[in-house]
């Protein structure tokens, strides 16, 4: 289920003064503001928060942070791109400067997750250490058919990692007129291949936690890509009343037939269908964000310890797992259980979870991110659509 967010900075460069326009507003606060919604329901989900059914957001949660990273990523490789173009030294080094960066940004909470399990004695780290470092936790968890308790959440970065090495293949060689209609049959790809599995009794985790099952939640990120990029997306503004009245009905519409269709029994071929109208609901919820919401909502995504929250989710996701297998032993004897005082255990976690990320997100991760800061294009160079400048997601 991907994290975190950062703002480039503001380089000074000769661009024309609708360009220096969009650099400057490039950072949205209330994409972070998403990001902890987002971070909040998989805490629910994990924490044994009891919610009604229409209202679990566990699964709805991580497709979120996907549809976040195809729309993020798309950007930036679409500068990465233009600055290929301009390079000339070729594509190589600008390519290894992508790839660099991303391990800068996931790597290193990750793989101090992974050394402070097996340190902590969290056997299921040490048994699948490879299997975890080598970001193939998705695949080892359909390989073995159930959901091994204390590694499980790692399967969205394993996701994650796998879309970041194959699409900078297909964004940076696909031709501009080919980007929609591959968009699409990604997303048709993705429905197609959950249909598959449940017609064939294919195991239930092969649908979910595999690439093919999740390259949907991407195409959909990179479609509001390209519809921001082409500024089709601030068309939205002008429609007629009744259209952005019926667009958020529509949307929280997809948003209860997703719970819904979660209630249903495994050999069903309509469950396929779940991760489809989950996305229509997060297209919109991106895209509305991205356009710019006022109103209550918009205070909430802007409201502050929100957005520091969005900023530390990728720490959080991380962490919260390895904080309840060791922790939640230790309040036992307090009679703080899941049964027993449930609020109170869940306090106690949720502040840890909080402290140790907010230590990660300062000491560890700030950082790695000022040496992937180090590697941004030289100022003088001709700057990219500011949207690609912003924030990275993670899983």
């Amino acid at each position: 289920m991907a994290i975190s967010s950062e703002i480039l900075p503001h380089l000074k460069s000769e661009t024309p003064p609708r360009q220096k326009e969009k650099v400057k507003s490039s950072y949205q606060p209330h994409l972070d503001g998403l990001r902890a919604l987002a971070i909040l329901g998989v805490l629910f989900e994990h924490f044994g928060v009891a919610l009604p059914a229409l209202l679990r957001c566990g699964p709805l949660s991580v497709r979120f942070f996907f549809v976040l990273s195809g729309y993020f990523i798309t950007l930036s490789l679409w500068k990465l791109q233009a600055e290929i173009s301009e390079s000339d030294g070729g594509s190589f080094l600008p390519v290894c400067r992508f790839y660099l960066s991303r391990f800068l940004r996931i790597g290193p909470p990750f793989y101090l997750a992974l050394i402070v399990g097996a340190l902590f004695g969290i056997e299921e780290v040490r048994t699948n250490f490879f299997w975890l470092a080598t970001f193939q936790a998705n695949n080892y968890i359909a390989y073995i058919g159930y959901w091994p308790e204390a590694i499980s959440h790692f399967w969205s970065l394993a996701v994650q990692e796998q879309f970041y090495l194959i699409w900078p293949v297909i964004v940076l060689t696909l031709p501009k007129r080919w980007f929609l209609p591959t968009m699409g049959a990604f997303i048709v790809f993705g429905l197609v291949f959950r249909i598959y599995c449940i017609a064939t009794d294919a195991p239930t985790l092969t649908r979910w936690v595999t690439l093919f099952g999740c390259f949907d939640s991407f195409a959909v990120g990179a479609l509001i890509a390209y519809l921001r990029q082409s500024r089709l997306l601030d068309q939205v503004r002008f429609l007629s009343r009744t259209i952005l009245f019926a667009m958020p009905l529509a949307a929280f519409a997809c948003f209860f037939l997703g719970r819904a269709l979660m209630t249903l029994p495994e050999n069903n071929l309509f469950l396929a269908l779940t991760e489809s109208v989950d996305a229509v609901f997060l297209a919109w919820a991106l895209s509305m964000a991205l356009v710019g919401v006022k109103g209550p909502y918009a205070r909430l995504l802007s409201w502050a310890p929100l957005i520091y929250l969005g900023r530390i989710s990728y720490g959080i996701y991380v962490y919260h797992v390895f904080v309840i297998i060791i922790i939640s032993p230790l309040l036992v004897p307090y009679g703080l259980t899941e049964a027993h005082f449930a609020f109170g255990r869940m306090a106690i976690l949720l502040m840890l979870t909080l402290a140790l990320s907010s230590l990660s997100w300062h000491y560890v991760e700030q950082p790695f991110l000022a040496w992937k800061k180090a590697l941004a294009p030289s100022p003088h160079r001709k700057q990219a659509p500011a949207a690609a400048q912003g924030q990275i997601s993670f899983a």
